[in-house]
């Protein structure tokens, strides 16, 4: 009998609720390709606000795939279970996005190693998720307590960035640049954040979520 995943509800209806990830993401991707006209993007969990929501009016070709249904206009979307394969888009693409998502899959390697397959070569691979000793997490644990963001019922694995790093260089990639979201907190709570998001590039392996950069060798 298949299995069927109760815990994730909260996303039904769900936009980015925090723009830092994706600035950073599009930012890095707008320098490796120089402009999106006439490429390829596929978004692993698409959402409002997301990377493909960012970039659909510069040109791209726009794709998504999501457990939910969803709807965007300018995008092809296919509503499917991840945890069963990237579905065929008759296609391959110059670059992969995917925002808090990996967390949340049964057999994150086998996700990797299908992004791969699926990027033209030299193809772009970004990756989102939750890091288990974020700044504050470190004091958390030390005095007993469960880390903020890479805690849930609903998330399979945890990562910091030596464990993120390896498993994407293991699967046919090279890692160009790990990022982090903030350290501390970021603009979203306070204009003062946008130092910590700085701080969260030099320092990535203290912020609250950890942006990987791949490329398809």
């Amino acid at each position: 009998m298949k299995f069927v995943e109760k815990r994730q509800k909260d996303f039904e209806v769900f936009e980015v609720p925090d723009p830092i990830r994706i600035k950073k993401a599009v930012g890095f991707a707008r320098g490796y390709f120089k402009n999106f006209k006439g490429l390829n993007i596929l978004e692993c969990g698409i959402v409002k606000g997301g990377f493909v929501d960012s970039v659909k009016s510069e040109g791209a070709k726009c794709f998504g795939v999501d457990i939910n249904p969803r709807k965007m206009e300018g995008s092809q979307i296919v509503q499917a279970d991840l945890n069963e394969g990237l579905p065929d888009f008759q296609t391959k693409f110059d670059i992969i996005f995917a925002g808090e998502v990996m967390e949340h899959l049964f057999d994150d390697e086998a996700f990797v190693r299908q992004c791969n397959e699926s990027l033209k070569p030299g193809g772009l691979l970004i990756i989102t998720v939750p890091n288990l000793v974020f700044g504050p997490d470190r004091l958390r644990m030390l005095f007993g307590k469960m880390p903020l963001f890479a805690h849930a019922p609903y998330h399979y694995h945890l990562y910091n960035k030596k464990v993120l790093e390896y498993l994407i260089s293991q699967n046919g990639f090279e890692v160009l640049k790990i990022k982090s979201s903030h350290v501390l907190f970021s603009t979203r709570r306070n204009k003062i954040g946008r130092i910590f998001e700085i701080m969260g590039d030099i320092f990535p392996s203290f912020g609250a979520h950890l942006i990987i950069f791949a490329r398809k060798i």
